[in-house]
């Protein structure tokens, strides 16, 4: 036993050590061997590669061969990260027969498998860039289902649509439900129209709870589950963001999926020419116009924090090779022309049932000049596609990650509407918690103890003070007549008991009544427009909604975890520091330390940060994970020796006493006595 494991190992070992010098080896390498089977195989990095089974298999007994200068080299690198020499566990070897290999290599490997694989939809997207499409109808067909139209003109009701290749588009009425209201197809020779039951035939109401009846089919019959002759055939469907286009086809819900493939001119234009997020600003900006929309990056560039360097954009001649995503662009990017009218589309969006029967027409050639436009579109983003992505693996990917889906029953409706119960009242308790937090964050304001609080120092505290309008001047008349009523009935001092009261006070106006009288008299001081929160901080009264509007509710009620506001209320802190927030850097933290870098109090107009208050967040931080202080915050000055202008003189004149009475104060004939 012991000689069939020594061979193998003396063949590893000499196979190796005639490609690597002996000084990159270690002890350690040599050991890890010593306890391998036949089957592991490490390369002189200590790293297991391939099982031996796996790697004659895959690379055909090719066997690899390391430079001295590269190993090296990499040895440096690991040593640098000091993850040179580390022990390391070898996991089991693999023993797996693998399927046969086609061609010579993992490359033409799976280059045949995806050429195998997506050639057919390749021909049926051939055959749409080729074809001369028929001209588009002039009326469309009110009927239930699909129709179809011949170059003629001529229309005759079909199961589905039996072509190999459709550029196809959905229309939704989003108010009357989640149900298709009707769609249109283009084939390399014929038109297509589908209308749903629930736009054809009026009734007091249709049910919410979709079925497959009310789905549009593409591949069965009516009611049927299963193609014509029980096999499905290889097509292709394209539409611009055509997953949503392929939520409302039937066959995409069966369990046993269809050999239906969707390509996407969205997509497409994403990995053609496609932009980035911040791209995307600039993009419109600059439809806005270059002055206003430059100012509008700005202010994108601001509010989001970001701090970006470099150099600036001195050219807007990238924007005429790219566009956002939306049907109308990419198409004048690709194709030009005459702009897409999109307007019809708000009827649908806008609209009701009703508006889209007055409609129909209108609406049906609108879906039409859609598909129209994703057929020319893809007929040019195709052939720049295979020329940027000419791997075929790459289509074949795209073509798989299209028919993606999840199984479900009628457990998820339920899943999904107790999730939402959760999150709902999760989003409740959230909210009226930073409510309360709102709340005891205006108790600062008196006293200014906000002005050392670590988090809360330099937020809006300015108060809008409670306004009156001016006391209208009485004539003298009124004003004797009213002074002699407060004599004759003067106010009851409700310290003392006045006891019952006499016949001539009750004959007398009442002095409760009096009073409510006296208040009512200051309703007129009252500015007709109504103040929002007098008497509160600025920055609370961002958050809370006005009396005025219908949606208004007591306190804070406008807060979010999304404001600025929110980490300070929460009193967030990251390693002890609290967070804080700046125009110029965005978010950070506050860290205790030296502050002769800092402006005085003096020079300082704005809010004056609390030192002393961070730093004792931080020791606090400090004690409770037992971690140990700085030695600012160890050895830090006396709080004697901290002197501000308004204690300075005052110190003075303690220590010019103590000089003066030294007797009294523990000094005697120059010596110091223990008090």
């Amino acid at each position: 036993m012991l000689h069939l494991f020594r061979c193998p190992l003396q063949r590893i070992i000499f196979s190796l050590r005639w490609r690597c010098p002996s000084s990159f080896y270690s002890a350690k390498h040599l050991s890890l061997q010593v306890e391998d089977s036949t089957e592991t195989r490490i390369n002189p990095l200590n790293i297991q590669m391939l099982s031996r089974n796996l790697h004659e298999q895959i690379f055909h007994g090719v066997v690899p061969e390391y430079r001295a200068a590269d190993v090296e080299r990499s040895i440096k690198h690991l040593e640098k990260h000091k993850l040179w020499g580390k022990e390391t566990s070898l996991l089991p070897d693999v023993r797996l027969k693998l399927p046969q290999m086609y061609g010579k290599n993992i490359d033409e490997h799976f280059r045949i498998l995806a050429e195998k694989q997506s050639l057919p939809y390749l021909e049926a997207a051939s055959q749409l860039l080729q074809a001369e499409l028929p001209p588009m109808p002039q009326e469309w067909s009110w009927e239930v289902g699909w129709m179809r139209y011949e170059p003629g003109g001529e229309s005759q009701r079909v199961d589905f649509p039996d072509e190999s290749a459709l550029v196809f588009d959905v229309e939704v009425c989003t108010s009357e439900g989640n149900c298709p209201t009707l769609a249109v197809a283009l084939s390399p020779t014929s038109w297509y129209s589908w209308c749903s039951k629930r736009l054809i035939e009026e009734r007091y109401s249709w049910s919410n709870q979709l079925t497959l009846a009310d789905l549009i089919p593409l591949e069965t019959s009516f009611n049927s589950s299963r193609p014509p002759g029980g096999q499905w055939k290889e097509r292709l469907v394209v539409g611009h963001n055509v997953s949503f286009d392929r939520s409302y086809i039937k066959e995409q819900y069966l369990l046993k999926g269809s050999k239906v493939r969707f390509m996407d001119t969205m997509s497409l234009h994403m990995a053609i020419s496609g932009l980035t997020g911040f791209q995307r600003t600039l993009w419109i900006a600059n439809k806005l116009g270059k002055k206003r929309g430059l100012q509008e990056v700005k202010d994108h560039i601001k509010k989001a924090g970001q701090n970006r360097k470099g150099p600036m954009i001195g050219s807007w001649d990238w924007v005429n090779i790219s566009s956002i995503n939306n049907l109308a662009d990419v198409h004048a990017l690709y194709v030009g022309g005459p702009p897409l009218q999109k307007e019809a589309r708000e009827i649908f969006v806008k609209g009701n049932m009703i508006d889209v029967r007055n409609n129909f027409q209108e609406l049906m050639q609108y879906c039409a000049l859609d598909v129209e436009a994703t057929h020319q579109i893809f007929s040019e983003q195709l052939p720049l596609f295979m020329e940027r992505c000419p791997h075929p693996v790459t289509l074949a990917g795209m073509l798989e990650m299209g028919v993606s889906y999840l199984p479900v029953n009628q457990n998820w409706g339920r899943y999904l509407e107790d999730s939402q119960d959760v999150y709902d009242e999760l989003q409740g308790e959230m909210k009226k918690s930073l409510m309360t937090l709102a709340d005891d964050a205006c108790q600062l304001l008196e006293d200014d103890r906000y002005k050392e609080d670590p988090w809360l120092w330099d937020l809006e505290w300015d108060v809008q003070e409670f306004k009156l309008k001016k006391l209208p001047v009485r004539k003298k008349k009124n004003s004797q007549k009213a002074a002699e009523t407060q004599t004759s009935t003067p106010l009851p001092d409700w310290e003392d008991d006045p006891g019952p009261p006499s016949e001539e006070q009750l004959e007398g106006p009442c002095s409760s009544r009096l009073a409510v009288e006296k208040l009512k008299e200051t309703a007129n001081q009252l500015p007709k427009r109504r103040q929002h929160l007098p008497g509160h901080p600025q920055w609370y009264r961002k958050l809370c909604g006005k009396m005025s509007e219908d949606s208004w509710s007591p306190g804070a009620s406008l807060i979010s975890l999304q404001m600025r506001l929110t980490p300070k209320l929460m009193g967030l802190t990251w390693d002890g520091f609290p967070l804080h927030y700046t125009e110029k850097h965005g978010w950070g933290y506050l860290v205790p330390g030296r502050r002769d870098n800092l402006k005085s109090q003096e020079e300082t107009t704005g809010p004056v940060c609390p030192h002393g208050a961070i730093e004792s967040v931080y020791r606090e931080y400090c004690e409770q994970n037992s971690k140990k202080q700085p030695e600012y915050l160890d050895s830090g000055p006396s709080d004697d020796l901290m002197l501000t202008d308004a204690t300075v003189w005052a110190k003075v004149e303690e220590l010019s006493s103590l000089e003066r009475f030294p007797d009294e104060n523990g000094v005697k004939n120059g010596t110091k006595i223990k008090m």
